[in-house]
């Protein structure tokens, strides 16, 4: 159970969210749209820059693996991702982003950074100095911690 700081912290980044949501004017759900790109769609191309199998990516996005399977079918139909048989299993197949997967989640990123640039432009220096401080250390430590229990999260 996290405790009051993380609690305290926890809404505060959902009220930083919200604020930088504010500026966007909804635009990165019509991006998604534009793309015909569901949130679990984008969460999976995301998570397979690294060749992943598909027991693995169930467990990231939360789904069975049968429905896993039909959304990873819709991702290879539109050539964002490759599968291929697995490597130590040939009955496991491992999923991997496709140059044209790679083009779009490059697209979305640079999408993605002028919105927060643009959201971002109301910050006094010395706040966005601060903030940027912060959140280095945030994406630090937790990149640190998905590689420490990467295992605990996906059969891989």
């Amino acid at each position: 159970m996290p405790n009051p700081p993380h609690n305290r912290l926890a809404r505060l980044v959902v009220r930083f969210m919200s604020a930088l949501h504010r500026y966007d004017d909804c635009r990165t759900p019509a991006l998604m749209h534009s793309q015909k790109l569901t949130t679990a769609q984008l969460a999976v191309l995301e998570f397979v820059r690294a060749p992943r199998t598909v027991s693995a990516i169930a467990v990231h996005v939360g789904l069975s693996r049968p429905a896993t399977s039909q959304m990873i079918n819709k991702l290879v139909k539109r050539r964002l991702v490759r599968r291929s048989e697995g490597t130590l299993d040939r009955r496991e197949k491992a999923v991997e982003l496709s140059a044209s997967g790679i083009t779009l989640l490059e697209k979305i990123s640079r999408f993605w950074s002028t919105r927060f640039r643009a959201s971002l432009v109301a910050l006094s220096p010395a706040t966005c100095g601060r903030l940027g401080v912060a959140l280095e250390s945030v994406v630090a430590e937790l990149e640190k911690t998905s590689k420490k229990f990467a295992h605990r999260r996906s059969p891989d």
